[in-house]
């Protein structure tokens, strides 16, 4: 190889590496920027989140609508639900 061939191929190289440092560079620093964006994002949520946290805490309950004779007249309607197989174990299976 001639030394005039082995210089063009080291200037190629030092320009490819170079080329490749600014593209990587450059990737790092968008990436910084999203990171950003959604680091803002989370801190506008966790605010919403904590000032309607500070307002549910700020509610209170009574109890007092347990002493109304009108909720003490309530009954409970519920019926007992026995359960019931419907259909067969494996549907696929041909019957005979």
């Amino acid at each position: 190889m001639s030394s005039s061939l082995q210089n063009i191929l080291m200037i190629l190289g030092i320009v490819l590496i170079a080329v490749l440092g600014y593209y990587l560079y450059s990737q790092n620093t968008a990436t910084q920027l999203q990171n950003v964006s959604v680091d803002n994002q989370a801190a506008v949520g966790t605010e919403n989140f904590i000032r309607r946290l500070n307002e549910l805490k700020t509610i209170t309950f009574q109890a007092a609508i347990f002493q109304d004779e009108r909720f003490d007249s309530l009954v409970d309607s519920t019926e007992v639900v026995i359960p019931v197989t419907v259909g067969r174990e494996n549907p696929f299976v041909p019957r005979n």
